[in-house]
Order: structure tokens, then C-alpha cells, then sequence
């Protein structure tokens, strides 16, 4: 088994232990060792040759003995035993607000819940609350959470999908036959959060039908189904479905396309197509009877008179009748990124120091980076003081003063925006305007009525000091609905105000909706693309933020992030000072 087989088989220990309610330091050794295999220089079967698998930082000797076993025989007995006796479905129960990994695993080993359905049942029957460590609060707080959680079940992160669907992938490109072999569905698109890992490949038809098999005996593969003769799927272990589909190689072009979506963006192209005199079926585009070749999706748009559309955007959100205009836009991407902003240090929650993510800063071949911790409301996560609010500044500057010519350091924070929308610190004088640029949050009191939200929002806004709104309604993507506030009110003052909204692109986040942009990039607003990082690899937050960016439309120049550092330090000294 190479790495990419490796990786997906110590992910899912990993994740077969939370769910089982093991030690989290157990289930995170496998999910460290995944990476440890994936970034090491030489491919698992040479390291155990050479007895240099140990000495990998992120390997122990469990872990290495269940990488011998799978480079030796290709399969795991400690796998294998964790998913027999561990009910997929309880991944989707420790979402529940209440629950988690060990809560799950006490119901499933008193009541044999191990399903959403069988959690509903039993709250009803009221059985939850006489299970010890339970109680009534607990059942009525888990009772409040199933409707949300049970609108997402099945559903994964981006982030999270994406590591799976790269494992994937390289196990997949190992099959012999297949010629060509990609990533479509919700995934492609770069949806917040999936259904599911759509795989397509080609090959000839026996090629197909080889690969199939050999997708569905893959040791990571559960409940494998044999839907069609060329598809197949199966889920993994955190329940995320796994869809491949072999074509032969003159269909894949379409396949990729037709099994990309979304279903509204197919029909409105394919009408445009069927207009043009051509037909649509699932072995391809057909013009007289015959199979149209297709040598990219770049053709199959053209034939149907339209500018090519680029995954993101495939939405039936107007992105056709844009590319009916020719009025695409160039998409901004990740190397237009000059820096970011919202990036928490050991001063309040972070893990690196502000030289650390200076340093990290400069390796991603970036300009500029802001310094934003949380302000002193925020003592849950180690809100600054006036005075470690100086002393931070003093560190900047001497940064600045030794390496200001390669990273730029601005002086920025989170500050939170109280109960009132007056933002944090605004009672002391000149702490505000002492920063480069100021990110407000809301942070506390989400359950305020829509109009008492929206109005603390509108009155943060008025405040002179503020340069960027953070994560606009508080969500976090299958665990909490963002609080109830009118986001085009907000918009449209933000515009007044020459106020930038985020895209906190925390992967738990990514808010502001990329649905909103649109409305906001019309309006007028800036937006800022922010890790929320408090580690150095949180930096990297920064890709699902320039997903989402793409999604909603927005060019390089709507961007704040892709200006070069004279610019961006004009910007905010204007905006700030």
C-alpha cells in the first residue's frame, strides 16, 4: 500500500477512535502519523525497509506497527477490529450540542443508540434522561440540537473532505488501466460543507470494470455498493459518501462536467446546448446521432455559445447568462495574496509568537501580515490589557525596525463588539486609534432578537476606528447557525461606512456567506480574506478563504489582501486615521 492508501487507513483509525470515545491523544497520534507518512521524503515501504519509519517526527511505535502491517499485507487487524465494533452513525450523533465522543459511546453502550432516528426516538421516550451522567437539562439541550444537526447529516466540512478526497485520489491514480481520473461534485465546486467525494475516471471497458472492483475492495471502503456496471460507492469511516464512476476516455470530459453540477447549472446550459442542435445523454453530448469530442469543458461551453465557467461559480445563481455576455470575471487566486490580518499570537489564544508568524509570513512569500489578538473583553481567550497591548507595539516596531523591508507587521486586534455595539477599548482614550487597523467580533450574547443584532451591529459601524467586520453571523458550519441578523442591513452600512467585511476562513467558519457577495461586492464593500489563525499552519486557512472568495465573485481588486504594502498601509491610514 503506498502513502496516499496509508494515510486514509490511519486517518480513519483516528477517526473510528473518537468515535469509539477513546483517549483524544490516542485518536490524534493516528491522525499526526497520517501526515507524518504524507510529507515524508521517501514512501512508506523504504522507511520500513531502512528502519527509518520511527525516527519520523509524529511516528510512535503503535503507529509504526500498524504502518509495517499495512505496507506488508495491505490491510490492518487493529483497523479492521475498530470498524466492527464502532456504528458509523455515532459520528453524526457526537454532533449533537450536548454530545461528543464519549457522551455517544455511554448512549450507544446503555440504550444501543446508534443512529440519528434512534437519539429522536429516545429523546421522545424520554430514556436519555435517566442514563447516569445525563439528566434532564442534558436531554432537553440534545432534543433543541437534533433538527439542526439532522439538516446536515452526511455532510462534511470542505477541509475536511478535501484531506479524505486527496488520500483518495492517490490511491485511485494507482490503478492499473486508468487513464484519467479527477474530483467533481459539491467538492469541485468548493461548497462550504459536501455531501460526499465524487470521483471520475476513464479507461477501457475492461480497465472500468478492473478499477471498480478494486474501488470497492479498498480496505477503507465501507458498505461498498455496485450501483452500475462503472459506478460505485461506499462511505468512510466519519461517514462521508464516496462515489466513483469509470467512463471510457472519449466520455470524460463530460463526465467530469456532467457530474460536477450543480443540477440547476447543467439544465440551463443543456437547454442553451439543445438549442444549438445538440443532445444531451449520459454517455455524452451528442450532434446527429454521434458522440461531439470533447477536448476540455472549454469546448463543451463554447459549443453552447458560452464563456467558460469555472467550477466555483456553477451554481444556476446567473453565472450562465453572465457567461451568455462574455462578463466571467478573472477570479481572484491564492497567489494574489500579498498578506492577511486576523492572526491571534501568545499574547492572547495563539500558539506562535509574533516573530514565528513573521517568519512564516516571509516563507509564504508574502509582503505584509496583521497582528490582531483579542481585546480585553475577551478574557475567555486572553483578552490584552492597555499594557500588554503596549508591549505588543513595542515588539511589533522592533520588528519592523529589523526586518520591515522583507514583512511588514501591522498593528491590529480583534476587539469585541459588546452587548451595546460599542466596540471594546472605545472608553479608553487613543488605545483604538493607536492600531493600524481594527477587526470588530461579536463574541458573546448571540441569542439577542434580529433587530437587537442587526442594531449592535449598525452602531459598530458607526465607530471611526473600525476597518474590517469579523465573521459576520457567528456561525460554525455544522455545529452552530449563525445568530439572526438582517446581513443586507449590515452590508449596505458597511458600504456607507467604508467598512471591509471578512471572510473568516477558518474552516469552521467561512463567513461571511459567499452567497452575500454579490450583493456586497455591488454595494460596493471591500472584503478582507482572514485566517482567524492562531498557529503558524492556521495561515494557511487562507486557500478556503479564497475559495469562497471565488464563489462569490470576486475579482483580485475586490480584495484587500492583494494589494502590495505601500498600497495597503495607504489604504488603512486613510480608512484609520
Amino acid at each position: 500500500m503506498d502513502r496516499h492508501g496509508i494515510a486514509l487507513l490511519l486517518e480513519e483509525i483516528g477517526s473510528l477512535l473518537e468515535i469509539a470515545g477513546e483517549n483524544r491523544f490516542k485518536a490524534k497520534a493516528f491522525t499526526s502519523a497520517a501526515r507524518a507518512i504524507e510529507k515524508a521524503d521517501a514512501e512508506p515501504a523504504a522507511l520500513v525497509q531502512n528502519g527509518g519509519l520511527e525516527s519520523l517526527p509524529g511516528i510512535g511505535p503503535v503507529t509504526a506497527r500498524v504502518i509495517r502491517e499495512l505496507v506488508t499485507t495491505g490491510r490492518s487487524n487493529y483497523y479492521d477490529d475498530l470498524r466492527e465494533r464502532t456504528p458509523a452513525g455515532l459520528r453524526d450523533i457526537m454532533a449533537v450540542p450536548g454530545l461528543g465522543a464519549k457522551k455517544a459511546s455511554l448512549l450507544y453502550q446503555n440504550l444501543g443508540i446508534s443512529t440519528l432516528q434512534e437519539l429522536s426516538e429516545a429523546v421522545e421516550a424520554g430514556r436519555i434522561a435517566d442514563v447516569k451522567g445525563f439528566g434532564e437539562r442534558t436531554q432537553q439541550k440534545i432534543a433543541a440540537g437534533l433538527k439542526f444537526v439532522r439538516s446536515g447529516a452526511g455532510r462534511r466540512r470542505l477541509s475536511r473532505a478535501v484531506e479524505s478526497a486527496d488520500r483518495l485520489l492517490g490511491m485511485l491514480r494507482a490503478l492499473p488501466g486508468t487513464q484519467q481520473i479527477a474530483l467533481a461534485g459539491e467538492l469541485r465546486r468548493r461548497l462550504e460543507t459536501v455531501d460526499g467525494v465524487d470521483v471520475i475516471a476513464s479507461a477501457d471497458e475492461a480497465a472500468c470494470t478492473a478499477a471498480v472492483d478494486a474501488f470497492m475492495a479498498m480496505p477503507a471502503m465501507l458498505h461498498p455498493v455496485r450501483e452500475a456496471p462503472r459506478l460505485a460507492s461506499a462511505r468512510l469511516a466519519d461517514g462521508l459518501a464516496v462515489r466513483f464512476v469509470c467512463v471510457p476516455p472519449q466520455s470524460f470530459v463530460w463526465a467530469l462536467w456532467l457530474h460536477t453540477g450543480s443540477a440547476a447549472h447543467v439544465a440551463e446550459v443543456g437547454a442553451l446546448a439543445q438549442q444549438r442542435g445538440f443532445t444531451l445523454t449520459p454517455e455524452g453530448l451528442l450532434r446527429n446521432g454521434a458522440v461531439v469530442d470533447l477536448a476540455d469543458e472549454t469546448a463543451l461551453y463554447k459549443a453552447s455559445g458560452l464563456q467558460f465557467v469555472v467550477p466555483e461559480l456553477r451554481e444556476g445563481r446567473g453565472e450562465v447568462a453572465a457567461a451568455a455576455a462574455g462578463t466571467i470575471p478573472r477570479l481572484i487566486e491564492r497567489g494574489d495574496l500579498r498578506g492577511t490580518f486576523h492572526c491571534h499570537t501568545t499574547y492572547s489564544d495563539g500558539k506562535a509568537t509574533i516573530s514565528e508568524l513573521g517568519e512564516a509570513a516571509r516563507e509564504r512569500g508574502w509582503s505584509y501580515l496583521g497582528i490582531a489578538d483579542h481585546s480585553r473583553n475577551a478574557s475567555y481567550a486572553g483578552g490584552l490589557s492597555v499594557t500588554d497591548l503596549e508591549r505588543q507595539q513595542r515588539e511589533i516596531d522592533a520588528w519592523n525596525d529589523r526586518h520591515g523591508d522583507e514583512v511588514w507587521l501591522l498593528k491590529g486586534v480583534e476587539a469585541d463588539i459588546l452587548v451595546d455595539g460599542q466596540l471594546d477599548y472605545a472608553a479608553d482614550p487613543g488605545v483604538l486609534g493607536s492600531f493600524d487597523y481594527v477587526i470588530a467580533s461579536v463574541h458573546s450574547h448571540f441569542r439577542m432578537s434580529r433587530k437587537e443584532m442587526t442594531a449592535r451591529l449598525l452602531r459598530a459601524l458607526d465607530d471611526p476606528h473600525l476597518t474590517i467586520l469579523g465573521h459576520l453571523t457567528g456561525r460554525l458550519l455544522l455545529s452552530r447557525d449563525g445568530y439572526d441578523v438582517d446581513v443586507m442591513k449590515v452590508i449596505t452600512k458597511a458600504a456607507e461606512r467604508g467598512v471591509c467585511i471578512e471572510i473568516n476562513a477558518d474552516p469552521t467558519r467561512l463567513d461571511m456567506d459567499w452567497r452575500w457577495w454579490p450583493a456586497a461586492r455591488a454595494a460596493g464593500v471591500k472584503c478582507a480574506i482572514n485566517p482567524d489563525a492562531h498557529s503558524v499552519r492556521g495561515l494557511d486557512n487562507v486557500q478556503w478563504g479564497v475559495d469562497m472568495a471565488r464563489k462569490g465573485g470576486l475579482e483580485a481588486g475586490d480584495v484587500i489582501n492583494t494589494k502590495d504594502v505601500a498600497a495597503l498601509r495607504a489604504f488603512l491610514a486613510a480608512r484609520h486615521g
